[in-house]
């Protein structure tokens, strides 16, 4: 009995190894961001399918800028960043396809950080959001999500979304722009100034 469980342990080690190195592999990537920011502003880019979530099917990356106080839950730049795909499908948005996008992406990452946490039959909570369509291109609305990286609560995000096309590049561009703060905070002005550093007209 002990030398099957003694195997047991050892193939559950054998496996979050893996899992931790293929994780380690893809976000630790060579690929340069094409998003300008301040100073201060962390960078990360991902490929997709996303390792979080591969229900998300699209072909190519998301590039990431994070306003420094992303991970201080007593910061008011908390949870405030920047998200760029740039993609081969057309997305073709409204304001039903978003919100799926939206949960999928978030009930993904949260549950994954709960697995890197080693916290495997954690119940975290499921991801909600209203968003609306402004204009053909441009929507805004609300996250409600479970920060399981921080807070380890459920918090609510603003959120603006913007899609436009690259000619240059062939790709569709999708902007992501969130933060807890209202849109009358000094942060919104600096994540919607975040720049593209590749030439699109």
């Amino acid at each position: 009995m002990l030398k099957k469980i003694v195997k047991i342990v050892l193939f559950l080690i054998l496996v979050i190894g893996i899992f931790a190195g293929y994780i380690f592999f893809r976000l630790h990537n060579t690929i340069e961001n094409v998003l300008e920011a301040k100073n201060g502003w962390r960078s990360e880019v991902l490929e997709f399918p996303l390792l979080f979530a591969g229900d998300l099917e699209y072909t190519g990356e998301e590039h990431i800028r994070f306003a420094p106080g992303w991970g201080e839950t007593d910061r008011d730049d908390y949870f405030s960043y920047v998200f760029l795909w740039i993609i081969e499908e057309e997305p073709s948005l409204n304001s039903s396809v978003l919100e799926n996008i939206i949960n999928t992406y978030f009930d993904g990452l949260m549950n994954t950080g709960a697995i890197t946490k080693f916290n495997f039959f954690k119940d975290i909570p499921k991801t909600t959001s209203s968003i609306k369509q402004i204009s053909p291109n441009i929507f805004e609305g609300s996250i409600h999500l479970y920060d399981e990286f921080f807070a380890q609560e459920m918090i609510l995000l603003n959120a603006k979304i913007k899609s436009e096309y690259c000619p240059t590049k062939k790709k569709h561009l999708l902007w992501f722009y969130l933060s807890p703060q209202a849109d009358t905070h000094h942060i919104w002005e600096e994540l919607m100034t975040t720049r593209l550093t590749i030439d699109c007209l």
